[in-house]
């Protein structure tokens, strides 16, 4: 398989993965997830896997729209890393917010299928 195969695989399990945090599909979520994951909120927290699990079931935030831009990935091994700008409006708790930043989003394969490892993000000041 190619380069730019393995770069289409993974950008439509990005697209799953973005389709299941719209939808509120923790099932998903649950097999896209590497078991060693990390998602870094763009306030600086971080959750493990079954932290951003539970926060996410639970409801203290739903995702309302997700757009990505510029969007570049780069392969590395068993790995791609995927960066770009990301404008979401997520429901809080607190409220509803806009939030723009700008990510690093890593896949690796385990196996026969790709899973997501980790997320970092950075608001964009505007």
């Amino acid at each position: 398989m190619s380069s730019t195969d393995f770069q289409v695989d993974v950008m439509r399990c990005e697209e799953q993965r973005y389709a299941a945090m719209l939808a509120g599909d923790v099932s998903a979520l649950r097999e896209i997830f590497a078991e060693d994951s990390i998602y870094t909120h763009s306030n600086g927290l971080a959750d493990d896997k079954q932290g951003y699990l539970n926060a996410f079931s639970s409801g203290e935030f739903v995702y309302r729209t997700i757009e990505r831009f510029d969007e570049t990935v780069k392969m590395v091994d068993d790995g791609a890393i995927i960066n770009g700008r990301i404008r979401l409006t997520v429901d809080f708790k607190s409220g509803p917010k806009l939030l723009e930043s700008r990510f690093l989003s890593v896949w690796v394969k385990n196996g026969p299928r790709w899973q997501h490892l980790a997320w970092q993000s950075t608001p964009i000041k505007t």
